[in-house]
């Protein structure tokens, strides 16, 4: 994977145009990058859900010691720096030696990384869940297992969510590879747009 810094991102006509075969299927998908995000905050529920969840079990196994609900500023920040790390981590799941842009998003404090490479279904899953996997989903593990009377637990608390609630554009992608790629075929970018095929 050969990560290339592309800049701000300001129109769809800076994204690079795949090489797709004839029978390519568009994916059922929103347009503009403003469109996106409003789709894809729907997400924001199951995560809501999975922390909902991750709650009840810190209760079960410490009870009464349990408190949360505070955010610290420490963790919001360093879920913050991760934004660029988050679509380092989309990006080396890309094949060895492919290109693959990264744009910035400083309207929406957000970043994405772009490659025209073709991916399986499941690498592609794979690639929108790793960075929420690493920042997200292991770190609220670990807050449930920690003592409330650390300072680290807050932190730990404040960058699990918000690290979760960054991966909201990626869930909405495993949805769409999820129930709309038939099994064995391949996920490819053009433009704006994701395409699924079956390979010839």
């Amino acid at each position: 994977m050969k990560l290339v810094w592309k800049g701000i991102y300001k129109n769809r006509k800076q994204l690079p145009v795949g090489d797709l075969p004839a029978h390519a299927v568009k994916f059922k998908e929103p347009n503009s990058m403003l469109t996106l995000n409003i789709i894809a905050g729907i997400f924001a529920i199951p995560v809501l859900v999975l922390i909902g969840l991750a709650v009840i079990i810190k209760f079960i196994l410490m009870g009464h010691e349990v408190e949360v609900g505070f955010f610290n500023l420490w963790g919001i920040i360093l879920a913050l720096l991760m934004i660029i790390p988050h679509e380092m981590l989309h990006a080396i799941v890309f094949p060895r030696g492919e290109e693959v842009g990264l744009w910035f998003l400083p309207g929406f404090l957000g970043a994405f990384v772009v490659s025209t490479v073709p991916l399986s279904k499941g690498r592609f899953i794979f690639l929108s869940l790793l960075p929420n996997i690493i920042f997200g989903l292991i770190p609220l593990c670990v807050w449930i297992f920690l003592p409330h009377n650390l300072a680290i637990t807050n932190i730990v608390w404040s960058f699990a969510f918000i690290s979760l609630f960054f991966g909201v554009g990626d869930y909405l992608n495993v949805w769409n590879a999820t129930f709309q790629m038939p099994k064995g075929s391949m996920q490819q970018l053009s433009g704006m747009n994701s395409y699924w095929y079956m390979p010839e």
